[in-house]
């Protein structure tokens, strides 16, 4: 006589699966995936008109910046503050563009490069020194902080450029 090794529950859990199939958890798990995948694609097509048309704002704001400063040319001093909201909005159109680029490259590959935010975050505090440099309104702690912040930051870039995958540039005109 052959004695089984299987215990009474062990037969019930056998005798149960093979009498009723299992549902197909890969199959639900797929569905949900190619769910998430398809928001993700709907959210991503209604941001990037937003971003087109805040990147458009920035720049009429950039332009009537500059038509406020047509009339200064001429005096011997161009009114400081105009000159200074010039430089801002310049500025803010070259972090928009460098963000909106940083988030048109997950919509197109699906990942982000660490390069990438470093990059804003750089033009980001180099704008912020730029501005407390023009409106000579900073603390030498202020500036140092920033200008640390800074090399940090390129230093950071650096490294995460050996880091980078091969072959994942950004249509072949940018270095990694």
């Amino acid at each position: 006589m052959k004695i089984n090794p299987e215990t009474p529950v062990q037969d019930a859990h056998a005798a149960h699966s093979k009498s009723a199939p299992a549902k197909p958890v890969g199959a639900v798990r797929d569905l949900m995936f190619r769910i998430y995948d398809r928001a993700v694609d709907v959210v991503i097509l209604g941001v990037i008109p937003l971003m087109i048309v805040a990147l458009g704002f920035a720049f009429v704001q950039a332009v009537i910046s500059t038509a406020l400063m047509v009339p200064l040319i001429n005096t011997s001093s161009p009114d400081e503050a105009v000159l200074r909201v010039l430089v801002e909005r310049v500025l803010d159109v070259v972090i928009l563009i460098e963000l909106f680029n940083t988030f048109m490259e997950y919509a197109r590959t699906r990942h982000i490069r660490l390069s990438n935010l470093l990059d804003v975050t750089i033009v980001f505090a180099l704008r912020e020194i730029l501005i407390q440099l023009y409106a000579q309104v900073f603390s030498s702690a202020d500036l140092l902080t920033l200008c640390v912040l800074v090399i940090v930051l390129v230093i950071a870039r650096s490294i995460a450029s050996g880091f980078s995958r091969p072959g994942n540039t950004h249509n072949g005109n940018r270095a990694p």
